[in-house]
């Protein structure tokens, strides 16, 4: 019988605190990523989602964050207390991050080309020759158009979707098993978008590398994802494949994110919207964090809901879950 193989990444029980607040502001994250896996974390902005990201990285901005538990255990190696020289080796080596913005992450005094080929030799021991060869051939790849060209000029010549083709080229050069992507799509117009998200999936497919994509765009995690873990409030309140979450979701945070979600065809009837706001961190319920925008809110709530299994694949974090057992009218209430 063969063994199944070990998680590429598993994280467990992850907390982070900012400053003196009673409360972790990303508090108890949990999943698991095999390799060529596509996990999506989905949420409002806000959530955690961008924090569990950086966290992972080793890129939380110390003092005020700071990780307050858990592990985060990559390839065996707990990033969360790997040394800090080991760390900087597997990051932009073994697992890379492609940021929201390229012109607040690529450097506007250095040619493309020579970004690019600093991250090959950072971690390779290649020739400066060889790296910009390299470089060239991850243009390529990224479908920039006249890469030579484009080699040798600086951000502020390239557009926001050959800068983000350039982000990408730069965190797929030395072949990560991981790849970290913080909504790399949402600064750019439709026609980019798609055409980003395709490139992605192709060379996903070329690389088996594993993604955690980070988005608040279910379009994007229905065409991306293997996996989806829903947050809110710092915590994942719901997780499971992508079929699951999608055909049946029992939160009610995940409801209500889902019917908010515009459709193609005629429209009758005005969005759905969650009432309320998120809390500050500072002013965050004891219990569970959405019981004051909940329509289905109950004294039990006030405890903190474990995310618990509701199905193959698919769990939640809600004392009032299973949903199908409330009243059919409660669950017009949310957006009302």
């Amino acid at each position: 019988m063969t063994a199944t193989p070990a998680p590429l990444l598993e994280v467990a029980n992850l907390s982070i605190r900012l400053g003196r607040l009673p409360q972790n502001i990303v508090d108890d994250i949990s999943f698991t990523l095999n390799a060529g896996e596509t996990l999506c974390l989905v949420g409002e902005s806000g959530c955690g989602k961008s924090l569990t990201a950086l966290a992972l990285m080793g890129l939380l901005q110390s003092p005020p964050l700071a990780i307050a538990g858990g592990t985060a255990r990559f390839e065996g190696d707990d990033l969360l207390t790997m040394p800090p020289a080991r760390l900087r080796e597997t990051r932009g080596g073994r697992m890379a991050m492609i940021f929201q913005e390229p012109m607040t992450s690529l450097n506007p005094a250095i040619k493309i080309g020579e970004q690019i080929a600093e991250a090959v030799r950072r971690h390779k021991r290649v020739s400066p020759a060889a790296a910009r060869e390299r470089a060239l051939e991850m243009l390529r790849r990224v479908r920039i158009p006249a890469p030579e060209k484009r080699l040798d000029e600086f951000p502020h010549q390239l557009s926001g979707g050959m800068r983000q083709r350039a982000m990408i080229a730069m965190a797929l050069a030395n072949d990560p098993q991981l790849l970290i992507a913080d909504e790399p799509t949402t600064a750019l117009d439709v026609t980019i978008q798609a055409q980003i998200l395709e490139l992605m999936r192709d060379l996903q497919s070329e690389t088996g590398a594993a993604m955690i994509m980070i988005t608040h765009d279910l379009g994007v995690v229905a065409e991306m994802a293997d996996k989806v873990a829903v947050m809110y409030g710092g915590r994942i309140v719901e997780a499971g494949t992508t079929e699951a979450v999608f055909t049946d979701p029992q939160h009610p945070y995940t409801i209500g994110l889902m019917s908010s979600m515009p459709s193609l065809g005629d429209r009758h009837d005005r969005l759905v919207t969650v009432p309320g706001v998120v809390p500050q961190p500072a002013e965050m319920p004891a219990g569970c964090r959405f019981v004051t925008r909940c329509p289905f809110a109950a004294p039990i709530c006030a405890d903190v809901p474990p995310l618990q299994s509701c199905g193959d694949d698919h769990a939640v974090a809600c004392a009032r879950a299973p949903l199908e057992t409330l009243a059919a009218t409660g669950l017009q209430e949310i957006g009302t």
